[in-house]
């Protein structure tokens, strides 16, 4: 340990003998009730009835016990929290949300569930067990080794036991909601191979999932939505989240050491956060999995925690309840290192303010936004402060224990100086090295594209390019200096030029963008890679740009074709949907290209086929980069935006590209005909795999005898379409359907 920080830390602990744990008897009775809720079935002691005709309605959900026999286990407070049907039964579940049917349809096979079931597992903390006995006679009972091993087989509580891809606590969760148990509290049911939950302390409370192939240790969520009584159905309000908590601000005081810089041998993390929901005393939190909590303080009072080992969610307890329009701050202790991310968060995703101090090893260079002019400590450790106007969600920052070998200034076109580290580490002789001549004019040309676009990068006055790693903030642009793409398929999407300007975009489109929910993280993904894509097409003449589309709309077919299509809207959520051959997750795919042919698409549909004009998408990108930047947005301000700049409405185009699955195959048939001294070109356009309702402009060319071509843009509609294209002078020698790949789509076009 860093014999310099023993005084801090000596001070940390005396001052958390101080601060004495309040509501230790509530938290042990909490934590042996939590223990409770993992007891091993098998010899436990509960009721059992017989049960037939019994129906229960939970929000969208209707559970129908026929015929059988249901035992209730795992008590707490007098009242079980498991319940297990063994006999014949029934489910249905309507999803409201023609979005989330959609995913639904994709992960299921299926946009409802209507199916009959032989065993359910029920967890819960609502009237459940209080139903039953209104109508059935209860006897006490052990459940014996014959209940026992069906319901073992079935595995029904695989999916309940904590996992370290479930972004909660499932225990906590449905013990936070029996301590104020009620109609509307927790309900999870498995039964085949569904899952379907009700949470009332998860932002989105309803969650149907679906165990997508048999062995899957995890359900994959085809649904997520409110429950009924919000009314939120439509596909442009799903992004009203009623989030019980808002981070206005986090203020930190940081001790950095380690070989690398990146050690956190303390952090105390001041949290204030605004109360949403009506009462809470519960609270979510989150903090990276590889670092250790140590203590969490509020109003100077110890408070206490669940935190299951490799888990990013901690659930706290407070002393008391706190209600709607307070702001409460709490002050978090952790320690660790191989951080991604190192702050505390909640789910509501809204930037905030950061104010932090950094005390960090003497000689070791750090960058970041905000930061100060170091100020010595004593013979060993600087201390220097980062504070911004801007609003992060997330904060990173870049450490070189080893010292920099200098720094070479490059003054770009609109006078804001680029400033070059080159770290000691990085040789020419290692694989991959890319020379400091192409490096710094990749990053430089790049960087000069998007000031004539944008103007100068938001809340940056000055940029530090740092050659590694890809964590990006402003005025800190991180580009590998060693990359392997100059040769191969790598050079034909662009070679390092595709590196740095998808470095360099997110100075524009980055970690200052301000997504209202998880249901526009979309535009984090495919925003700056869409606008590295335009770079390239700028920079580099040939075909860069549509080798780069062709590219993502093949990860697109093979998602398609493995049933993995999902909408662009579903945000994050518990899923198998990995690749067996690589780490890519497909929904992290889908986010980024399904979004880059989205903007690919509206791009041609403002694009003037007479005089090539691209003004107006411009127009849109320009407004887009203010948009995202300054306020919290939503889907639908994106939708509105780019309404405003095509001029008429665009609900066909989001409803299946944003909200929607799958992607259309065109059978085109053609012929040439003369009649009166004109030739005309009759098509015929069979439209697979959309919905009847289906309706896209297509832009189409002719290509005529002498050279010249005439270009046309047409409204495919439903399932089948005939149209004519002519009258022309000159015989046309071809048709080019779908020219620009202006639709993202299979085209198999035939002349007769």
């Amino acid at each position: 340990m860093n014999r310099k920080l023993i005084p801090y830390l000596t001070a940390f602990v005396v001052f958390l003998i101080a601060a004495t744990c309040v509501a230790t008897d509530f938290f042990e009775e909490f934590e042996a009730n939590y223990k409770v809720l993992d007891q091993d079935l098998l010899n436990n002691m509960g009721e059992v009835a017989a049960v037939s005709n019994f129906v229960y309605q939970k929000d969208v959900s209707t559970f129908t016990l026929k015929e059988g026999t249901i035992h209730l286990l795992r008590y707490v407070h007098g009242r079980p929290t498991t319940a297990i049907f063994i006999g014949q039964g029934h489910a249905s579940i309507t999803i409201p949300s023609h979005t989330e049917r959609q995913g639904l349809l994709k992960v299921a096979g299926d946009s409802t569930v209507d199916e009959d079931f032989e065993i359910l597992f029920v967890r819960m903390a609502d009237d459940f067990d209080l139903k039953l006995k209104e109508q059935f006679t209860f006897e006490q009972q052990q459940l014996d080794w014959k209940m026992f091993q069906p319901a073992k087989q079935a595995q029904g509580e695989l999916f309940f036991k904590s996992n370290i891809h479930h972004p909660r606590d499932n225990y906590f969760q449905l013990l936070r909601s029996l301590y104020k148990r009620a109609q509307d509290g927790y309900f999870w049911a498995d039964f085949n191979r569904w899952v379907f939950s009700y949470d009332p302390n998860r932002p989105e409370c309803i969650e149907v999932a679906y165990e997508y192939q048999g062995g899957d240790i995890l359900a994959t969520v085809g649904a997520k939505f409110q429950q009924q009584e919000n009314k939120v159905y439509d596909d442009l309000a799903m992004s009203n989240i009623p989030y019980a908590t808002t981070i206005v601000s986090k203020t930190g005081d940081l001790y950095l050491s380690g070989t690398d810089g990146r050690r956190i041998d303390m952090a105390s993390t001041t949290v204030k956060m605004a109360i949403n929901a009506d009462s809470l005393r519960f609270l979510s939190m989150y903090l990276q999995f590889n670092l250790n909590l140590d203590s969490v303080l509020y109003k100077e009072k110890r408070l206490n925690f669940i935190r299951r080992k490799t888990f990013e969610f901690f659930g706290l307890i407070l002393p008391e309840y706190v209600y709607q329009g307070d702001t409460i701050e709490l002050n978090c202790f952790y320690h660790g290192t191989n951080f991604d991310h190192f702050m505390p968060y909640v789910d509501n995703p809204a930037p905030c303010l950061h104010n932090l101090t950094f005390t960090v090893p003497k000689g070791y260079n750090y960058y970041m936004p905000g930061m100060s002019k170091s100020e010595k400590i004593n013979g060993k450790q600087i201390r220097f402060t980062s504070s911004s106007p801007a609003l992060y969600s997330k904060f990173f920052f870049h450490a070189y224990a080893g010292g920099i070998e200098d720094t070479i200034p490059v003054v770009s076109d609109i006078g804001m100086t680029l400033n070059f580290l080159s770290a000691k580490h990085i040789k020419k002789r290692q694989q991959c090295y890319i020379t400091h001549e192409k490096y710094r004019q990749s990053i430089t040309d790049a960087f000069n594209y998007f000031s004539a676009t944008f103007g100068p990068p938001p809340n940056t006055f000055v940029e530090y390019i740092i050659p590694e790693g890809f964590q990006s903030m402003p005025g800190m642009i991180k580009s590998p200096q060693l990359a392997c793409v100059t040769e191969g398929g790598w050079a034909a999407l662009g070679g390092y030029d595709f590196i740095s300007g998808n470095a360099v975009a997110r100075q524009w489109f980055g970690s200052t963008m301000r997504p209202a929910t998880n249901r526009e993280k979309w535009t984090t993904e495919a925003l700056p890679e869409y606008m590295c894509l335009m770079f390239l097409q700028s920079h580099i003449k040939g075909g860069t740009y549509y080798t780069n589309i062709y590219a993502r709309r093949d990860s697109l077919y093979t998602a398609q074709g493995l049933g993995r299509d999902l909408p662009l809207v579903i945000g994050d959520r518990v899923n198998t949907f990995t690749d067996e051959d690589s780490q890519d997750d497909y929904l992290e795919t889908i986010r980024a290209n399904k979004g880059i042919w989205m903007l690919h698409m509206l791009r041609f549909l403002m694009y003037d086929l007479e005089t090539g004009s691209e003004v107006p998408f411009i127009k849109f990108l320009q407004r887009l980069f203010l948009l995202v930047n300054n306020k919290t947005y939503t889907n639908a301000d994106i939708v509105a935006l780019a309404e405003k700049y095509y001029g008429e409405k665009l609900d066909w185009l989001f409803d299946h590209w944003l909200y929607g699955v799958d992607f259309p195959t065109f059978k085109v048939t053609y012929s040439i005909e003369q009649r009166d001294g004109k030739f005309y070109m009759p098509i015929d356009v069979t439209t697979e795999n959309v919905e009847v309702n289906y309706s896209q402009p297509v832009i189409l060319r002719v290509k005529h005898g002498d050279g010249s071509s005439t270009f046309k843009r047409e409204t495919i509609s439903g399932t089948g379409t005939h149209l004519e294209l002519g009258p022309y002078d000159i015989k046309p020698e071809k048709l080019v359907f779908n020219e620009f790949f202006s639709v993202l789509s299979r085209d198999d076009v035939t002349r007769k």
